[in-house]
């Protein structure tokens, strides 16, 4: 049974098998184990530049958790049993059934791994699935053999394998494992079955310990295997290449998500190595916090003008931009633009459009540079998009409105010490120079950020409810017909990213809270 083959492509049965693992609570059934069974990174080369591994047959709380969560995000009593359905009646495995042909067999955890040559060559892969039963497994492959969907193809280091009919997809059982993917790639899981694998590697093992139990799938990524084979490629710009190089020493990256009854969760860890360009240490911050308390959309960035500068730096064109900057809009790249930008903060708020607001936030380093951005944001709005403004003062905040044809309202742009606001009214400017109530004072706000757990900086927040009091109202009006979406928007409570640093590693949280 080529495992391209269930259902069309290789990705395709590897997405299944997530996706069993994170909505349908193992496919519809499995044998309740607290034996998580064979560990797919022993059919792993040590040297993969990625790997994944799933839970595809969840049992006890994990199961419960994943079941619960299922049920409110996809709106199906029993998600297990809906995608066998979905997956028998797609059409797409030809003769050969899920719930017949790989159901009965599918042990409980499947791996993928990506190995990344040197040189810029095809990368190649494998995907391996646990084989709980041999028995149901070798009459599968006996009825999709004489089917004639695969034949045999030859043998390596006394393991046989299968080449499907239609592509180069290659699979064969080894050890405890049914694999299949490119022939470089099912190889060198034989050799790793053989000899060393990535299981035995204290580069994986240390990295991946700290990987919830509970967790339904991780992802492990090493800059190490990636940076030495995109360093070599040819064809890849000598900057980037450079820049790749610089972090070949850097440790794994590990991601992994969970799921439960009121959460989803994807967490990654990653050395600080290859998130220093996120930490620019300057001072010219906005928080998520700070932030106007009504609203359900908030984004917080750390200081860009840091950020920018490595980025074209890297690439190696600093001299083209500052050039461009210069003849569109008559500025200094580093010195108007990169290096007094800090901080952007964003919002939207309202549940109808009458009442819809927000805006953006720019932190700067110096009032001097607050200002000298807003004359020079006027100048450009007046002399190149021939839009009139108007002097306004608000709150202490100096600047200027702009109308906007068919807008029922103007956009402010105000200037108040270091920060510079433009929002959607005066109101949603007012409220970015000093909101009335900080977003982490707020009920819903608090609530949001506390998902996230403790000593995680927010930088993202959406609070479902008056989002989905806006669509709602939309739909009503007729101004788009979103009637089949709300029920799945509903589902949710909130949605929150943020990170935290402890010692040498950054670790990113994303969390969906469900109703």
């Amino acid at each position: 049974m080529s495992v391209r083959r269930l259902p069309h492509g290789t990705a395709l049965l590897a997405l299944v098998a997530l996706l069993a693992a994170l909505v349908a609570a193992g496919c519809g059934g499995g044998k309740a184990s607290s034996d998580a069974g064979p560990d797919p990174a022993t059919v792993t080369p040590a040297d993969a530049a990625l790997y994944g591994q799933a839970v595809v047959r969840p049992s006890g709380d994990m199961k419960a958790g994943v079941e619960a969560a299922a049920r409110k995000v996809l709106r199906v009593e029993d998600p297990g049993a809906e995608l066998v359905r979905l997956l028998d009646d797609s059409g797409t495995t030809g003769g050969a059934s899920f719930s017949r042909d790989v159901e009965p067999w599918l042990g409980q955890r499947a791996g993928g791994f990506l190995l990344i040559p040197a040189g810029g060559s095809d990368p190649d892969y494998a995907l391996a699935f646990s084989i709980a039963d041999r028995g149901s497994f070798d009459d599968a492959l006996s009825r999709i053999r004489a089917d004639g969907d695969q034949r045999e193809a030859g043998s390596y280091r006394g393991v046989t394998y299968d080449k499907d009919r239609r592509d180069d997809t290659y699979s064969a059982a080894v050890g405890d494992f049914y694999v299949g993917g490119s022939l470089g790639g099912l190889r060198a899981a034989i050799d790793a079955w053989k000899g060393p694998s990535l299981a035995g590697s204290s580069r994986y093992t240390d990295a991946v310990g700290a990987v919830p139990s509970d967790a339904l799938a991780f992802l492990y990524a090493d800059p190490k295997a990636i940076a030495a084979a995109a360093g070599n490629a040819q064809d890849a710009p000598p900057a980037a290449r450079q820049a790749l190089r610089r972090y070949a020493d850097a440790d794994p990256v590990v991601a992994s998500v969970t799921a439960t009854a009121d959460e989803i969760a994807l967490e990654a860890t990653a050395d600080q190595k290859l998130t220093s360009a996120l930490e620019s240490g300057s001072d010219a911050q906005v928080s998520v916090g700070q932030l106007p308390g009504d609203a359900w959309l908030a984004l917080a960035t750390p200081p860009l003008g840091p950020i920018v500068r490595q980025a074209i730096d890297a690439a190696g064109v600093h001299g083209q931009a500052a050039a461009a900057v210069r003849r569109a809009v008559g500025l200094d790249l580093d010195k108007d633009l990169l290096g007094p930008l800090g901080g952007l903060g964003l919002f939207v708020r309202g549940t109808s459009v009458l009442d819809l607001g927000g805006g953006v936030l720019l932190q700067m380093t110096s009032a001097a540079a607050a200002q000298r951005l807003l004359t020079e944001i006027e100048t450009v709005l007046r002399a190149g998009a021939h839009l009139q403004t108007r002097p306004v003062t608000v709150s202490g905040g100096r600047g200027f409105d702009v109308l906007i044809p068919q807008s029922p309202q103007p956009i402010v742009v105000l200037a108040k010490g270091d920060r510079l606001a433009a929002g959607y009214a005066s109101a949603s400017a007012e409220d970015l120079l000093d909101a009335r109530q900080r977003l982490d004072e707020s009920s819903a706000g608090k609530a949001a950020i506390g998902t996230l757990g403790d000593g995680y900086t927010p930088s993202f927040v959406l609070i479902v409810p008056p989002l989905a009091t806006l669509l709602r109202s939309l739909d009503e009006l007729q101004v788009a017909d979103l009637s089949s979406v709300l029920p799945y928007v509903n589902a949710y409570r909130s949605l929150a990213a943020g990170s935290k640093r402890d010692g040498d590693r950054t670790t990113v949280r994303v969390v969906a809270a469900l109703r």
